[in-house]
């Protein structure tokens, strides 16, 4: 049942889902958003507003859209034809498959059935698509992103402090 942790996005275009869905957004989010217990908590006003969105092209936004849908299309598929499947087991066995562990037992039926492999790759042009879209290099760390995002945050800031609102 919803509560008031609950957080929708009304965004009228599949790009900002791909962006949101993307590395880049997760290392923000876990750098500004906060923890409970071992869980990490995603507060709207530190993690959604001041989140510096790539300006995107017409072809940015088109590819991105397309991904999006992909993304989109490809979870919602494989959970209707496995209604146990969780969104949560889906992508705690592609963090397993992301740090080289081992997928047996359970998460190998997950794996399967998820075709974590797919979601993977789905992944993983998105985060391409998004650093292409910020001029970034696909390869940077965590640590550089996280730098590059707040540099961003700042320029904007003080962008609109000048009256100039994206």
């Amino acid at each position: 049942m919803p509560d008031n942790k609950l957080i929708v996005f009304a965004l009228e275009d599949a790009a900002n889902f791909s962006v949101l869905s993307s590395e880049f957004h997760q290392v923000w989010c876990h750098s500004q958003g906060t923890v409970l217990e071992d869980r990490p908590v995603y507060p709207k006003t530190q993690c959604f507003d001041p989140f510096p969105f790539p300006d995107l092209t017409d072809t940015q936004k088109t590819h991105l859209r397309a991904l999006g849908e992909d993304l989109d299309a490809h979870r919602k598929k494989q959970q209707a034809a496995h209604p146990k499947l969780t969104m949560t087991q889906m992508y705690n066995v592609l963090e397993k498959l992301r740090t080289g562990d081992a997928i047996e037992g359970k998460d190998r039926e997950i794996y399967d059935q998820g075709l974590i492999r797919i979601l993977k790759d789905l992944h993983d042009q998105i985060d391409a698509a998004v650093a292409e879209a910020y001029g970034w290099p696909v390869d940077l760390s965590d640590e550089d992103i996280l730098f590059r995002l707040v540099a961003l945050n700042k320029e904007r800031a003080e962008e609109e402090a000048r009256g100039h609102i994206r």
